[in-house]
């Protein structure tokens, strides 16, 4: 169950200022060691942070085996439509989910349980996605 994870996530993501790194420091907290890259992408209409997570796995690529490797996209990242739209936006739905399962995954590799293969997860950050009319 990640009802836990879930409500966390929501909660760090539901602000109009959250970004990148305060969604990789929710996930440090978690497993401070986690492989989490932030970076910033720039275009025309503003900007956006990035996040990948990267899970290990017990017989994954990353430690020299060959258990397949799964992506999780979260599309849609814009969890805000700002100053449009106030609060939570429905496309934020993708980045949530996104974090949710890399929190879960994270917790349950602190925990002694370690998938098989390799896991990355990878989201965009947006509180004040643009929007058009």
């Amino acid at each position: 169950m990640l009802l836990k994870q879930l409500m966390e996530a929501f909660d760090v993501l539901d602000s109009s200022t959250v970004t990148g790194k305060d969604v990789e420091n929710y996930l440090r907290s978690i497993q401070p060691d986690a492989n989490i890259e932030v970076y910033e992408l720039k275009g025309p209409s503003g900007s956006t942070d990035m996040v990948k997570v990267r899970i290990p796995g017990s017989r994954g690529k990353a430690s020299g085996g060959s258990a397949p490797t799964i992506g999780i996209l979260g599309r849609l990242g814009g969890i805000g439509a700002r100053p449009d739209v106030i609060g939570f936006v429905s496309d934020g739905d993708g980045a949530l989910a996104a974090i949710t399962v890399a929190a879960k995954l994270l917790d349950m590799r602190k925990k002694g349980d370690v998938l098989e293969g390799d896991v990355f997860v990878s989201t965009q950050i947006c509180p004040h996605a643009p929007t058009q009319p």
